[in-house]
């Protein structure tokens, strides 16, 4: 029986609260199992997740995950900004959190500034989310914040690869529409070329015909001739339909012709005493594969161009060398130069710097010329200005004058 009496009543008491306090402790030790379960968890997901997480206040680092330190010495980083690395570069990643960290909390901002950095001299992209955590201070440098490191190169490459695509579908529409517009243009253009060269073969066997005027002539029949393959060319160039030519072009000779086509446009377009001056420096060099009326007509197009983008006069000099493996050409004016942010359009179809001067098809159908021929085509600015075309030719290994001729001596203007 149970003892009765206050001795009984306060033995009650005591097993009742003895098992309050039993039940009490297991459902702590439950709870902290809970805990530590979740901190686990956490501290599982932190040092696994790719990104690089860390909190930071007054500069410290009050805790971070594995990833940020292995980021945090790498560098240089330089702001990314429409795509192109920008501003001053910042020896490591710590710096670069640092300096947003400073950013956010000058700012009135309340939200989460996120911005993209990348390596210098790689793709490398990583993109940085900072956010005060926890509650406001009233000091601003004891203010904690957040920052998220995240990785997102592959990310920008995808997108660069996107816009590349959607670059090349409208250049496919472009080159469609070029081919429906020129099919109708061709055949009128090559009627009057006709009869134009007609007429000039006439003026030839004609006797009465002054000596001296043989040689402009002669030019003259040049050019119509080119000019009725440069018609064919812009179609075959817009319907991509054009096909490599196994034909040998000799560049020296091709650069003495161009040149003297370009003195003459020169010469008849000199006014208000502005001086164009044109020096051809191409030696003999190792024939290369190509048409040479194709490629006079691209060495004329980047000389008149040349002259174009020199308003107040100057020189173009056209050079070439050679090593064992390529023929390299340059065109160099000391004109204007080329805007950086048009570099990367130059050679695109109707892109054109000259407005309703100009069609955008020069330097495209330039670029083609080069390209069926295996080599390259590129621009760029001279350091002590104007603008500089670089064009680079492979050597076929059964080319005809293979073995190098010395580049001494002048050579023939």
């Amino acid at each position: 029986m149970p003892e009765a009496g206050p001795k009984g009543a306060l033995l009650r008491k005591y097993q009742e609260l003895t098992a309050k306090h039993e039940a009490l402790v297991h459902r702590l030790e439950a709870r902290n199992e809970e805990y530590i379960s979740a901190y686990r968890l956490s501290t599982w997901a932190l040092e696994t997740t790719s990104s690089a997480l860390v909190l930071l206040r007054a500069g410290s680092i009050l805790q971070a995950n594995q990833r940020w330190h292995a980021l945090a010495r790498t560098g240089p980083w330089q702001l990314l900004s429409q795509g192109k690395a920008t501003g001053p570069p910042m020896a490591t990643l710590r710096q670069v959190a640092g300096h947003e960290v400073d950013i956010l909390l000058a700012s009135e901002d309340r939200g989460v500034r996120v911005q993209r950095y990348q390596k210098q001299g790689s793709d490398e992209t990583l993109e940085i989310r900072v956010e005060r955590a926890g509650p406001q201070e009233h000091v601003l440098h004891a203010q904690m914040v957040l920052a998220l490191i995240h990785d997102v190169t592959q990310e920008t490459r995808h997108t660069a690869e996107l816009e590349q695509a959607r670059v090349s579908l409208a250049r496919q529409e472009q080159m469609k529409t070029l081919g429906e517009m020129s099919s109708g243009i061709a055949h009128d253009l090559n009627n009057t070329l006709n009869a134009m060269r007609l007429r000039l073969e006439m003026l030839q066997r004609d006797t009465a015909a002054p000596a001296h005027q043989a040689h402009h002539l002669k030019a003259l029949m040049q050019i119509v001739s080119d000019a009725g393959l440069r018609v064919r060319h812009l179609q075959e160039f817009s319907r991509q339909q054009a096909e490599p030519s196994q034909e040998q072009a000799v560049l020296h000779d091709v650069a003495r012709e161009a040149t003297e086509l370009a003195r003459d446009s020169i010469a008849h377009r000199t006014r208000n005493g502005v001086q164009v001056h044109l020096v051809n420096e191409v030696p003999v060099l190792p024939a290369v594969t190509g048409p040479p009326s194709d490629l006079r007509y691209v060495f004329l197009n980047l000389l008149l161009n040349a002259r174009d983008a020199m308003p107040q006069g100057g020189t173009v000099y056209l050079r070439g060398s050679a090593s064992r493996s390529r023929v390299v050409i340059t065109v160099e004016d000391e004109g204007t130069g080329i805007a950086e942010a048009h570099l990367d359009k130059l050679f695109l179809p109707f892109f054109t710097t000259k407005g309703n001067k100009g069609t955008g098809l020069g330097l495209s159908m330039a670029y083609g010329v080069v390209s069926r021929a295996g080599g390259t085509l590129t621009a760029g600015n001279r350091p002590e200005g104007g603008a500089v075309f670089t064009l680079t030719f492979p050597i076929p290994p059964a080319a005809p004058g293979a073995a190098l001729a010395p580049l001494k001596g002048r050579p023939r203007r």
